[in-house]
């Protein structure tokens, strides 16, 4: 494929392409409408992207069209998933500050833990945490702290032909090298911490996926783009909370969890119901109800011939009524 296959297309011409290639209709808002739509607000691969969603005609004149797709859907899955992404986002953040809060809990009463020897192990078998320290050592929010417990040298590099902070030594205690993990850094030091102790709070698999989801949402991708099932396979910690729970049978729970969006988004649903704390957990839980019980359902009228979308809320929010009530 080369750039005469995929040319540069004005508004108007990807209305087109959605109306004559894609066989989609706008019964909701006009084709004008349409193209200010894709001009202005969103573009045309985000919003199309949840065309995933909609089956195609397998033969006759229409071969190849989507089956009742209108326009409008793909405005509304495009809205929904923003307000989803936008609450995922501060429910993941509530998860790794809740996942720091409580191991360093475990640590400052674990009596073979000083909280320094183990940080001095640990950023000595993983350097690449400390390059990213070192390039943080200017940052105006976290500059102070590293600077405080990391003697950091101006050095010359001759690659890069400049002068630059280098890291020499170190003697930081856990709790401030919370403040300097990256989510993702953490959770090789909240594995690496529990694996010493012989026993994990939390299965390292379901919080590898809430940093997917939460990397996905830093990103702003559309995370209900594609609610197929077959693209993943559900770790053995997931499949048993989810089994735990009598209103989903077996075929129902296989096939959702098979979906990486689906696996990802429960995941993170089980793992904030284990440990963030009540008082934020009340708080949040109340968005999560009033956008599954309000928002989701203001347009449900457009998706009640789609099997695959109907289904996916009946099971994520079965999930959520057994997790939080």
């Amino acid at each position: 494929m080369n750039r005469v296959d995929k040319p540069k297309m004005t508004s108007k011409a990807l209305v087109d392409k959605l109306r004559n290639e894609k066989g989609v209709s706008f019964k909701y808002v006009t084709e004008e409408e349409a193209e200010k739509y894709l001009a202005q607000v969103n573009n045309y691969l985000r919003t199309a992207a949840y065309r995933k969603n909609y089956q195609k005609y397998l033969k006759g004149p229409l071969k190849g069209k989507y089956i009742d797709l209108d326009f409008a859907y793909l405005q509304e899955l495009s809205t929904v998933d923003m307000h989803l992404r936008n609450l995922v986002t501060k429910m993941c953040i509530d998860i790794e500050h809740d996942l720091k809060v409580s191991l360093l809990e475990n640590l400052e009463s674990d009596v073979g833990e000083d909280g320094y020897g183990i940080v001095d192990i640990f950023l000595n078998n993983n350097p690449y945490i400390v390059d990213k320290i070192e390039a943080a050592s200017a940052s105006p929010f976290t500059g102070n702290l590293i600077n405080k417990y990391f003697t950091v040298q101006r050095v010359y590099n001759s690659q890069k032909g400049k002068m630059e902070n280098k890291i020499v030594a170190f003697d930081c205690p856990a709790w401030v090298l919370m403040e300097l993990l990256s989510f993702g850094d953490f959770i090789h030091f909240y594995k690496y911490y529990y694996g010493l102790k012989g026993s994990m709070p939390v299965d390292i698999s379901m919080i590898n996926l809430v940093k997917s989801l939460r990397n996905g949402c830093a990103h702003n991708n559309c995370i209900i783009a594609d609610l197929n099932p077959g693209s993943s396979t559900a770790p053995a910690a997931i499949s048993r909370k989810i089994k735990a729970m009598s209103d989903i049978n077996q075929n129902q729970r296989q096939k959702k969890l098979s979906c990486r969006a689906v696996l990802e988004f429960v995941s993170m649903l089980c793992v904030y119901d284990m440990v963030v704390s009540e008082k934020v957990k009340n708080h949040r839980v109340g968005e999560l109800k009033h956008l599954f019980n309000n928002r989701i359902k203001e347009k449900k009228g457009f998706f009640e011939k789609n099997q695959l979308i109907t289904s996916t809320f009946d099971f994520t929010n079965k999930v959520i009524k057994n997790l939080f009530g």
